[in-house]
């Protein structure tokens, strides 16, 4: 068997790496054909975020179909938030609570306003996952984007009133604004591993997913840290510069040493949730799900490792 040999390993890396290639092709020609990019920049970025790596570390035992929705999904969120980041001009607030009203009437079937490209991609990735989960899920999924797009919201108010934030503020903020959650919704679908019914679990399984959350937003800040500094945005670097006084290189230093606790807080509570007493058919469920969120976190660290989504080569280009 593959996983038993040293060839086998190679073979089941190379077999990865085709998957990750082929899911990226699909990634885009599905964004091209919705015009989420509309030239050869955008889409050379695009490819260039290596999203079907992240979704095939994701998500490794996914149908092809799955893989692609996954990675679909976070190219949507990737987009939706490169509107925000990579504008040479400030956001207002109200532009921002605009395309988030519209965003939510999707997934909500409220009023349908001027359909543009982003809308018919989360039109085409809701009616792909929502049927196939519980109404449990789909109210959690819509609260976390929602609460996503409030925290986008927030942020652009900062950025307008030029308020600087304090690392706490920041911290909870930037757990809000990363799109884990939404994003781990997603993976209960691609991954088949539905969030357990465990009302003694309950505040550790909530505990668990603020870890995710917390590793990949201040994983990605330390990977965009000179991209934000480009930009003039915020970041955990430049928040834990700021607010101790210190340089930028010992920030990085105290911002990679706060994400390595929160991957050992996850490992930790991993742990204390699948050792519960619990029957075997819940056990099981726990286990998946927990599984699921672990391939997630080690997903994320490694591609933020290979990505090129931040190189300067991708700066925004004048408007």
């Amino acid at each position: 068997m593959w996983g038993e040999t040293g060839a086998g390993l190679v073979s089941a890396g190379l077999l990865g790496e085709v998957r990750a290639e082929k899911t990226g092709a699909a990634v885009l020609a599905w964004a091209r054909d919705l015009s989420l990019v509309v030239d050869a920049f955008e889409e050379g970025r695009l490819l260039a975020m290596r999203l079907g790596k992240l979704a095939e570390l994701a998500v490794p035992e996914a149908s092809d179909a799955d893989l692609e929705l996954t990675a679909q999904w976070a190219a949507f969120i990737c987009l939706v938030d490169d509107r925000f980041d990579r504008s040479r001009v400030d956001i207002r607030p109200e532009e921002v609570a605009s395309l988030f009203t519209r965003l939510l009437n999707v997934i909500t079937g409220g009023p349908a306003g001027s359909v543009s490209g982003i809308e018919q991609a989360l039109d085409d990735l809701w009616r792909r996952t929502a049927p196939r989960m519980s109404t449990q899920w789909r109210e959690r999924f819509v609260a976390d984007y929602r609460d996503f797009a409030l925290a986008m919201q927030e942020e652009a108010a900062g950025r307008t009133d030029r308020v600087p934030m304090g690392l706490s503020d920041y911290v909870l903020r930037r757990r809000r604004t990363i799109t884990a959650l939404p994003l781990a919704d997603i993976l209960e679908c691609t991954a088949g591993a539905p969030w357990p019914g465990l009302p003694m679990g309950e505040d550790l399984m909530r505990a668990l997913r603020r870890a995710v959350a917390d590793v990949a937003g201040w994983s990605n800040d330390l990977v965009s840290a000179e991209d934000d500094l480009r930009e003039d945005r915020d970041n955990l670097v430049t928040v834990l510069s700021r607010e101790r006084g210190c340089s930028l290189s010992s920030a990085r230093e105290q911002a990679t040493a706060m994400r390595d606790g929160r991957v050992r807080d996850f490992h930790a509570l991993a742990a204390s949730l699948t050792a519960m007493t619990l029957p075997g058919t819940e056990r099981e469920e726990v286990r998946r799900y927990v599984a699921a969120l672990g391939s997630f976190v080690a997903a994320t660290l490694h591609w933020l490792g290979v990505t090129h989504r931040f190189d300067a080569r991708w700066a925004p280009r004048p408007v």
